[in-house]
């Protein structure tokens, strides 16, 4: 997609004005408003000292400004959420796959739900502290039968 394209500081076609006026048609922007701020925008980032290299430092360096670059900023904010392939997509269904077997299919939505976000972001899942998580419940409920300690 070029008008993604020309969101990413990187690109050669950074800020051209007729990839982002697809673009803002796309999503029902205001192509003559989305020029004129392309126009500053392009001015302020030549002044700029800070170097960006990516969309989301783009997006960062203009949130203070997002009332005077409204639809460069609204643009920019649904270029990051656009997923680039279906690669997301796919691995949840197979991450879902995976869990409900046979033997769980009579699990309630809201923990099969639970499980694929912790099989999909395994990496995130893995990093947490049991020990500590344990301790914590084991300091909060004093009155059970089974001692965890």
């Amino acid at each position: 997609m070029s008008g993604i394209q020309a969101l990413t500081p990187g690109s050669t076609s950074l800020l051209n004005v007729n990839n982002l006026n697809e673009f803002a048609k796309q999503y029902d922007g205001n192509v003559e408003d989305l020029g004129h701020e392309i126009h500053q925008l392009k001015r302020l980032l030549e002044r700029t000292e800070q170097r960006l290299s990516s969309m989301l430092e783009l997006a960062q360096f203009l949130e203070p400004y997002n009332i005077a670059f409204a639809e460069a900023y609204r643009l920019l904010c649904i270029a990051l959420v656009l997923p680039v392939t279906s690669a997301a997509c796919e691995r949840s269904f197979s991450a879902l796959k995976l869990i409900k077997t046979y033997l769980r299919s009579s699990m309630c939505d809201s923990r099969l739900s639970n499980l694929g976000v912790l099989s999909v972001e395994s990496a995130r899942a893995h990093a947490i502290d049991f020990n500590a998580f344990v301790d914590e419940f084991d300091a909060r409920h004093h009155n059970r039968k089974l001692t965890l300690h």
